[in-house]
């Protein structure tokens, strides 16, 4: 009887190793799901150069900032989060999907340590506009986010009034670092999202690509689920 019984918790034991296993090869879909959700943004993932003015064409007040954009990714959530250097109105900014379909959320830091909720959606003019939720304040309450193509970013930044206007604080023109400005979207693809694969990571021997910090995390984490779920996209694509 207890040599029965030790054969069942072994079996019983290797069925739960099994499902386990099965578990962490397995990608998460709420992490795939918000990542699909994101990917109208992949392509201002990298680190910029820009130039903001006031008023277009206009020098005074001007000022200079730079913005790095990498995937912030885990087991079973995405998001997109931008640090700003030396930015005048936001020191960074958080972006995940919303509640309803084709709609965003995105969390900012102000300069000043501050924080300011934002709900987002992408408009007929294929840019990302984001409005604050919160009540009172000043400083920035619409950002809006308008990729002109992969080396070229522009972020409308803008106040409201005492009616509850918006009013023009700023504009910042974004160049990509390390890219010439008529350079195309060639090259290597980022196995997590599909980005600019920039960074090298390797498995078994083979070299892939990703593009940010983020997703070489992941990648390292679980290349063996990262690798199923891109043949999973690639198999998607032939039907």
């Amino acid at each position: 009887m207890r040599a029965a019984i030790s054969a069942m918790s072994a079996a019983l034991l290797v069925a739960l190793s099994g499902v386990f296993t099965l578990g962490a090869d397995a990608p998460s879909s709420a992490r795939r799901e918000a990542q699909a959700a994101l990917k109208p943004f992949g392509g201002i993932v990298g680190d910029w150069r820009g130039s903001g003015q006031v008023e277009r064409g206009r020098t005074k007040g001007a000022w200079s900032e730079s913005s790095s954009w990498a995937w912030k990714l885990t087991s079973d959530s995405a998001a997109l989060e931008g640090q700003i250097k030396k930015g005048k109105y936001l020191k960074s900014i958080l972006i995940k999907p919303g509640e309803k379909p084709h709609t965003f959320s995105a969390e900012a830091v102000l300069p000043d340590g501050k924080k300011r909720t934002f709900v987002g959606k992408e408009t007929a003019k294929k840019a990302f506009e984001f409005t604050s939720e919160d009540a009172g304040g000043d400083g920035v309450k619409r950002i809006t986010l308008t990729p002109l193509h992969d080396t070229r970013l522009l972020m409308l930044l803008e106040g409201q009034n005492a009616d509850k206007d918006y009013t023009r604080l700023g504009e910042v023109g974004y160049t990509r670092e390390g890219v010439a400005f008529a350079t195309g979207e060639g090259g290597p693809v980022c196995i997590v999202t599909e980005g600019r694969g920039t960074i090298p990571v390797s498995y078994k021997g083979k070299t892939y690509y990703v593009c940010c910090g983020g997703c070489k995390d992941l990648f390292n984490e679980n290349p063996a689920a990262i690798l199923a779920e891109a043949a999973e996209r690639e198999k998607a694509k032939k039907k």
